[in-house]
């Protein structure tokens, strides 16, 4: 800065440097801007100046008037000092001190009020004293004071909530100071006071801005476990909810909000208290105005107080649901609803990490016995199992690895590190949700008040299953086999499934969502489909059907077909169950009409195929079901379970009419056809470039658009998940998941398409007679060895051109060269002696259909490569369209097409063990005493018997009444799954090297033994043939060849099958007919010589006839060619 010297000229600057100085305007300009800077930034320190020197005056002044009042206070209860050596903080009161004047009383209190400091120790014991005297002493005045109706009485009431508030200001920044107890009951007496008070305004204004805050500040800076609180909190507990025993209905409702924001989200409230706080805090909580408010607070609540909060609701609801009105019950509902919206899934699965760890160290605690083993269900490639917290056992959770993986979406680093932080107990208290108990007496309530609570409950049900996959069994048989008790809106008196009912017939078919998904128009079509999804005015129904989807779901589970029909009650009258037959009764049907599950049916393979033929577009894949967070692709494949479900059923014994599963009126079936196949091929494309990708590189980008690889270039690299791959293409997402909307032939005309352009892709189709076939010597005694030998260290490559030569029984090599039809002569034979039961591999059931033995022969390596051989065997012959003679059980082909096997599957395994276990499900008696079952299974092998545990402990826990459907479905899942895992799992191995599995489950598993061994019984069309025939030399004008179609239509069917065995090796005709046999039926003329035999080439399925003149000729010389039986050296 420059000074003032009285001169308005500024005067030149004179450098005596001797060198001039340019006058350069940018060097001005920028010195100018420096110097204004300068200026301003001095400005700006004075003014700071100003505020420290203000500021500091006027807390000096401050302390100095404290220090003045601190005197005064000090001046009068001087003489109080005098007489009690111990000072203010002595516990003994000074009668002088009653003496005192009520001014004097009141300058004291306002004194405190002006100087104290929570911080100053010397303040803190100054309260002490202040407290002692004229609020915990029995001869006080100051409830005297509190009543006076003058000036001072009024005085006195306003001081007295501000000294509160310093009291608890203390409390909360000095929670181990010695004086917080004298404190806390010195708030309470003044609470208690105001109380009674007709004035409650203090007290309202009170807990409405510091009241319940400074209280909660107190409560958190103790460990639950300190025992230094365990006198104080109890206290301030009490404390808490004491305004609500005088406050009006509307005060109660306004302040409910706050006190829950701050009370009852601290951490374990329930473990803070003792049994007479505990008592006491229950009977004065607003728990009804809470939960009917909580949305006016839940928004303000952090992840942290969120998640308390619901664990305290639950604790105390789980006690109090049971005796609610139905605002409350509707409040309470909604109350978790609003928690649970807000709660990220990771926390539920560290519930369950929780409770598996408890599990875990219970086991270990105690021990099994050594002499039996214990099955572990999540071995099995089909569900996973683990235990609930309650000690229960024997209540398994399943859990199905599709729900973990669609209730994961990601969470945010800071609401994990939350979720981590929360202690055990809260996730315990958490679980409380869940449990048996309180879900029977939520579903007791929604009964009692149904069409109010009804959709909020299915809500909340549909919400926790998806948030938390592993609690879904146990609300599932809740909601399935609860007993609600009688009442206006009774369900189905005491039989299973009733809810089922009830939310079909009363929500879910008379819903908008049901009406639209079944009209031509909204649900015929996928954008129909598409716009009822989006439908904002349908958000609150979704729920209903997602609930009636997941439960029909289960229950078809355990649910057998005379059951599913509603057929009359079966039961095996065999030894075991003839004593108690009498005790069965039928309290498990199918709770839904046969015309009921038509409808049902219907609307959601209207809804699966729309949500798969749009799954392409964005919205879809990462779109919710409106109004819930539900994800559409979670909603399809719901939709898509429950509709295999029913179709296996329809399947095994139909009940819908001809043509309603198609879909093709929607779509032009031809171009679907097209699609299809290029969409296949370029998935493999995609397949290929993955196998080339380093692993850790495929889920790099997990929202990755691959629907752009597509047009990319062979050689591209992909990096594509797993799940991506199942958004490349909607046509292969209907064919893969709900084929049956396709017709059968266009399905096997589908796969044997697939199957070319394999063979395109391998360089498979050349001649036949190429050099780099793989050639095979089998000694026609020794089929099956000979061909393991042989061909099964091949592996994929078998489906490369095979050529055979047989040796006969006399070690010569059979005449002819193999070119096509040697090798199917030579399969024929082959699966007829592998897949022969008395190999060892194979058991057959009563109808006289295979399936894999259970025997522990049948898991040792050497059976296990067979069983891999066998599976390789059979998809050979998909793979050549060489259809055999074999059928397989119903539940072993479901496995094939990826099919979870339940208690319905069990009739094709052991048809005595189905009827026993129906038999325990509808047991009306004692069932653990009449029965005496446990958890375990025998196997009995060489004469020597093995106990094998279902649970933990499985022989120590008795079957009850309550757990029988557990054991139902654990042994049901042991004998279809667990047993026959490690066979099924080698021959699907094989099988896939073969053929790629996801082809065959365009099929059921009554079209799969068509595909295999064709159509059983059924007469050979001989018009077919003859359509499709051509001639070498001859025309079908020839009389030889009018003759021969004459006499050939004569036959009956098992001779026509063996005419057509002896031309193509094979007695059974094409699936699609004759128009698919390749090369096509043919007859060629072999000379005029009427003695000689017909021949055939069965390489190239041509038939070799002489001229024969006429029909008796014909017939006596094809009879005795088609029955000699001779090998191939017969042409």
């Amino acid at each position: 800065m420059y000074s003032f010297t009285g001169s308005s000229r500024r005067r030149p600057m004179i450098n005596l440097g001797g060198q001039s100085t340019p006058n350069n305007p940018v060097e001005i300009m920028r010195k100018a801007k420096e110097e204004r800077l300068l200026r301003e930034k001095f400005k700006h320190q004075q003014a700071a100046v100003l505020v420290i020197q203000n500021l500091w005056r006027s807390r000096k002044e401050a302390c100095r008037v404290k220090t003045v009042l601190r005197n005064r206070f000090d001046q009068l209860v001087s003489f109080i000092f005098d007489d009690n050596p111990g000072g203010p903080a002595s516990q003994n009161i000074s009668s002088s001190f009653l003496k005192l004047s009520t001014q004097d009383h009141i300058e004291i209190s306002r004194l405190i009020l002006v100087f104290y400091t929570p911080c100053h120790a010397e303040d803190q014991r100054r309260l002490v004293v202040w407290a002692n005297q004229l609020v915990l002493h029995q001869e006080t005045p100051y409830l005297a004071y509190t009543r006076r109706g003058d000036e001072l009485g009024t005085s006195w009431r306003r001081i007295l909530p501000l000294i509160v508030k310093i009291m608890l200001q203390t409390v909360a920044d000095f929670p181990r100071s010695e004086y917080c107890p004298t404190f806390l009951s010195a708030v309470k007496e003044i609470i208690n006071d105001l109380k009674h008070r007709s004035d409650l305004q203090a007290l309202y204004m009170m807990t409405r801005t510091w009241f319940w805050k400074l209280l909660k500040r107190y409560v958190m800076a103790f460990q639950v476990t300190n025992k230094s609180a365990s006198q104080t909190i109890p206290l301030v507990i009490e404390l808490s909810v004491s305004p609500f025993q005088v406050l009006s209905a509307d005060q109660r409702s306004n302040l409910a909000g706050i006190f829950a924001a701050q009370i009852f989200t601290i951490p374990l409230l329930p473990n803070r208290l003792g049994i007479q706080a505990l008592i006491h805090f229950t009977a004065a909580l607003p728990f009804v105005e809470i939960v009917t408010g909580t949305d006016q607070f839940i928004d303000e609540l952090e992840l942290e107080s969120i998640i308390h909060f619901l664990s305290n609701l639950v604790v105390w609801g789980s006690k109090k649901v049971i005796h609610m009105e139905q605002n409350g019950f509707k409040g309470y509902l909604n109350s978790i609803q609003l928690c649970l919206d807000r709660i990220p899934p990771t926390l539920f699965r560290k519930v369950d990490a929780h409770l598996a760890n408890k599990s875990i160290d219970k086991a270990k605690r105690h021990p099994q016995s050594r002499t039996s083993k214990t099955v572990h269900p999540s071995t099995s490639s089909s569900s996973k199992i683990s235990q609930d917290d309650s000690g229960a056992s024997n209540n398994p959770i399943i859990i199905d690895e599709e729900d973990i993986e669609m209730a994961d979406p990601s969470a945010t680093t800071s609401a994990t590190a939350i979720i981590n932080s929360i202690s055990p107990k809260t996730l315990k208290w958490l679980s409380v949700l869940v449990q048996s108990e309180h879900l029977s007496q939520l579903c007791s309530m929604s009964a009692k008040y149904s069409s109010i609570c009804q959709p909020l409950l299915c809500r909340l049900m549909v919400s926790i299953i998806y948030l938390w996959p592993s609690s879904k069994e146990i609300i599932l048989n809740t909601l399935i086999y609860m007993t609600p008790s009688a009442g206006p809106s009774s369900r189905s008196a005491n039989q299973s499934g009733g809810f089922i009912k009830e939310l079909w017939r009363l929500s879910v078919r008379p819903g908008k969502i049901s009406i639209s998904l079944r009209d031509r128009k909204s649900g015929g079509s996928p954008q129909g489909v598409l716009t009822t999804l989006k439908d904002p005015k349908l958000a609150g129904q979704w729920e209903d059907l997602i609930l009636l989807c997941e439960l029909y779901s289960r229950y078809l589970m355990t649910l057998g077909d005379e059951e599913f029909f509603d057929d009359e009650a079966e039961v095996a009258s065999t030894a075991p169950f003839q004593r108690a037959k009498t005790s069965v009764i039928s309290t498990s049907r199918n709770p839904l009409m046969t015309d009921e599950v038509v409808t049902l049916a219907g609307l959601l393979r209207n809804l699966a195929f729309g949500l798969y033929w749009t799954e392409g577009q964005a919205d879809i894949k990462k779109g919710c079901v409106v109004g819930t967070h539900v994800s559409l692709e979670y909603l399809r494949t719901l939709a898509t379970r429950l509709l295999q479900q029913i179709y296996i059923r329809d399947s095994r014994r139909p009940f819908c009419e001809r043509g309603f599963w198609s879909m093709t009126s929607t779509f032009d079936l031809q171009s679907f056809m097209q699609t299809v196949v290029y969409e296949e091929s370029h998935l493999e494309e995609v397949r290929e470039d993955q196998l080339h990708t380093p692993v850790h590189l495929l889920n790099q980008d997990p929202d990755l658009d691959i629907s752009n690889h597509l047009s990319s270039s062979r050689g591209s690299r992909a990096r594509v998940s797993q799940r991506q791959l199942a958004f490349i293409s909607p046509r292969l997402g209907v064919l893969n998941n709900i084929p049956f909307v396709i017709p059968f032939e266009q399905r096997v005309a589908i796969f044997r398409t697939f199957i070319n352009s394999d063979r395109h892709r391998l360089g498979l189709d050349s001649h036949a007679f190429g050099e780099n076939r793989h050639k095979a010597s089998i000694r026609r005694q020794f089929i099956s060895e000979d061909g393991f030998t042989h061909l099964n260290a091949l592996g994929p490559r078998l489906k490369e051109t095979i050529e055979i030569k047989f040796i006969d029984s006399h070690g010569f090599e059979e005449a002819g060269i193999d070119g096509g039809g040697v090798f199917k002569e030579f399969l024929t034979s082959l699966t007829k002696e592998v897949f022969d039961v008395n190999k060892g591999l194979w058991l057959v059931n009563k109808n006289q259909e295979i399936y894999p033995n259970p025997h522990s022969y049948s898991r040792q390596p050497l059976s296990l490569e067979w069983y891999k051989f066998l599976g390789r065997v059979l998809g050979k012959a998909l793979y050549e369209g060489i259809l055999i003679d074999i059928d397989f059980a119903d539940f072993f082909l479901n496995k094939w097409l990826g099919k979870q096997s339940y208690l319905d599957d069990l009739a094709s395994l052991d048809p005595e063990l189905y009827q026993g276990l129906i038999f325990l499900k509808h047991y009306k008696g004692d069932v653990e005493a009449d029965l005496s079952l446990n958890f375990t299974v025998t196997n009995n092998e060489f004469d020597a018997s093995e106990t094998i545990e279902l649970i933990p402990n499985g022989s120590k826990t008795s079957v009850t009444a309550q757990n029988r459907i557990n054991y139902i479905y654990l042994m049901s899942n042991y004998k279809l799954n667990i047993q026959l895992e490690s066979q099924c799992a080698a021959f699907f191995k094989g099988l896939n090297d073969i053929i790629e599995l996801k082809w065959l489950r365009m099929f059921n598993q009554v079209e799969m033994k068509v595909l295999v061994g064709g159509l059983d019984g059924q007469d050979l069309d001989i018009d077919d043939m003859q359509r499709w025939t051509v001639y070498g030399g001859w025309d079908e004008s020839h009389p030889t060849i009018r003759l021969f179609w004459k006499v050939l239509r004569e036959f009956d069917n098992v001779t026509k099958r063996k005419l057509l065995r002896f031309v193509t090796s094979c007695a059974r005709p094409p699936l699609l007919g004759f128009k698919e046999l390749r090369p096509s039926f043919a007859i060629r003329s072999s000379g005029v010589d009427r003695t000689r035999l017909p021949s055939a080439s069965t390489c190239v399925n041509l038939l070799k006839l002489p001229e024969y003149q006429t029909e008796a000729e014909l017939r006596e010389k094809v009879l005795y060619a088609i029955n000699a039986g001779a090998g191939f050296d017969l042409s």
